[in-house]
């Protein structure tokens, strides 16, 4: 206030309301229910994604284990005070989270020691906050943002795989340009998106052994594995669902083509395997047929053998 900051065209928090909200039932007309749902349902997905990145960003730096069911228990509880208090939708903060990161935070106490302190300043200290410079507050959140920057990580998840690289980004640049939650949300439909293609086009793998190796090993990055004359053992690195059951197919029968007329058996790894639906189901039997018509046996091996028991 001394130095005039007001006067000088220099933006200020202003005037905060003092006191602590009072808790009463928020009512609205039913009509709006359906147009809510729609809106609230988007909210949560953004929200509890934002959170969760959040959570394991820090979870990751600091080396311990977090729980998403209790998280996502958390952030209803959260919600629910909020909105009997007048308050907005709430998610993990993730400048607070950072700030509180950097100043040596560590347990749940501070959480509560914040909210203690922000309950202290909403009724007595309010009338000193308007005129703190919002410019101020910007600097605040640039650098605890700046610590968030994991070049290292980037690094990393570049070697290992550029696409997920290229994906975090966009999730990064779409942050700073449209903020968080747009970018979250377009990173979880991409992601989402990437996910459903590896599904639906997975790796096919003949396998062989190789000498010195125990287990069986793809021929295409194990040259020297040998295969038994008569059998091929193909590995199918997904489950088995209505979404890529035709390019299972078309993988199964491709590969006893290629064995040739000396096929006696196929046989399936099913370690990959954690699903198979229905489609997959009357697809095998499809497949099975097809095989049987050349004198060739299909049979699975390494977890479920019995294709009924995955009904």
């Amino acid at each position: 206030r001394m130095l005039g900051l007001e006067g000088q065209g220099v933006k200020t928090v202003g005037e905060i309301p003092a006191g602590l909200p009072v808790l009463k039932v928020p009512h609205f007309p039913l009509s709006m229910v359906p147009s809510l749902l729609g809106d609230a349902a988007g909210l949560a997905l953004v929200t509890f994604s934002s959170m969760m990145l959040t959570s394991r960003s820090f979870a990751s730096k600091n080396r311990y284990d977090i729980d998403a069911d209790r998280e996502f228990a958390a952030l209803g509880t959260a919600n629910i005070a909020s909105a009997l208090s007048q308050g907005f939708a709430v998610s993990g903060a993730d400048s607070r989270t950072a700030m509180s990161d950097a100043t040596g935070g560590r347990t749940q106490v501070t959480g509560l020691f914040a909210a203690a302190t922000i309950a202290v300043v909403l009724l007595f200290f309010t009338g000193p906050l308007r005129y703190v410079p919002t410019a101020a507050l910007g600097a605040v959140l640039v650098k605890v943002a700046a610590s968030l920057v994991d070049l290292r990580a980037l690094g990393r998840i570049y070697q290992i795989d550029r696409r997920e690289f290229a994906l975090s980004i966009v999730a990064t640049l779409g942050v700073v340009a449209v903020g968080s939650m747009e970018a979250i949300l377009v990173a979880v439909v991409l992601a989402i998106l990437r996910f459903v293609k590896l599904v639906s086009r997975p790796k096919i793998e003949i396998l062989g052994e190789v000498k010195g190796f125990p287990g069986f090993h793809a021929v295409d990055r194990h040259p020297e594995a040998v295969t038994v004359p008569g059998l091929t053992l193909l590995r199918f690195n997904a489950p088995i669902v209505f979404f890529n059951a035709p390019f299972f197919k078309r993988g199964v029968i491709a590969a006893a083509d290629a064995a040739g007329p000396s096929l006696k058996w196929l046989v399936l790894d099913m370690l990959p395997i954690t699903l198979v639906d229905t489609t997959g189901l009357y697809t095998v039997d499809e497949i099975a047929d097809t095989l049987r018509e050349r004198g060739v046996v299909l049979a699975a091996a390494g977890r479920q053998t019995e294709w009924r028991l995955w009904a």
